[in-house]
């Protein structure tokens, strides 16, 4: 396992895709984080609770960015062992396909954990920074970073199990692009039409968006809790499909 592990770490930080894609979420923790942080003073004419609905606000912004890169990342990181055809070596070489893609799965989540610590890290500095005595990042931002960390490391999932269903990091990316701004609302218009409100709320874009702003208390999202364990179906849904036909796809 461990010469698996090394192997497909190396696949990855030989490549250029990996923070090429970290750049975009990056750049947007910086200008949320400046942003929150140089208004931070005029909050206070607001009543108590905007402060951290803002600050949650900010955060939100810099780690939906994350989690679509993330699921890029994964996507891509998947899809290239179809395009180099890395995988039918590596499969004829390793005695069984699970360990394989368990490894594959695992390291696509370390990465997008990380990109996701990265991101934090950048924008509560720039709030810190910027802000100066007029920031405090309380108990309840606290709570929503690993929350964030966890749900960009699922969309990362989601992202590797779709390019492996769909053998193409491209048709998992187009897609991925598509459903973020415009699929999504898409799909919810259909699901209010056809008398299915409820439903709309448990669409992976909605619940990511839920477990985001937790603090901030929105009512028409599901609590963030539930929320997580949604976005966690959604990964298992997407995994379990991609690790499925992968088994049994003939990798030539």
């Amino acid at each position: 396992m461990s010469t698996l592990v090394t192997s497909e770490l190396r696949k990855v930080l030989t490549l250029r895709f990996w923070w090429a894609l970290a750049l975009p979420p990056l750049s947007i923790a910086l200008f949320t984080g400046t942003i929150y942080g140089t208004v931070a003073e005029g909050l206070d004419a607001l009543d108590s609770s905007d402060p951290v609905a803002a600050a949650t606000i900010a955060l939100m912004i810099a780690m939906m960015a994350t989690s679509l890169a993330a699921a890029v990342f994964g996507a891509i990181n998947a899809g290239t062992e179809f395009r180099h055809h890395t995988f039918t070596p590596t499969f004829l070489t390793t005695r069984g396909r699970d360990s394989v893609l368990a490894t594959k799965f695992g390291v696509t989540a370390l990465f997008g954990f990380g990109y996701a610590v990265a991101v934090e890290i950048v924008t509560v500095a720039c709030m810190l920074v910027f802000g100066g005595d007029n920031v405090s990042i309380g108990s309840e931002i606290l709570a929503l970073l690993p929350v964030a960390a966890v749900v960009t490391a699922l969309w990362a999932l989601i992202g590797a199990g779709l390019s492996l269903l769909f053998a193409s990091s491209t048709a998992a990316s187009v897609t991925l692009l598509a459903w973020f701004p415009v699929g999504e609302l898409i799909a919810g218009a259909i699901l209010r039409n056809v008398g299915a409100e409820d439903a709309v709320g448990w669409l992976p874009g909605a619940l990511t968006l839920s477990t985001l702003t937790f603090p901030a208390g929105i009512e028409w999202l599901p609590p963030w809790q539930a929320a997580l364990v949604g976005l966690a179906v959604w990964t298992a849904a997407a995994v379990g499909l991609g690790w499925w036909t992968t088994r049994r796809r003939d990798i030539t």
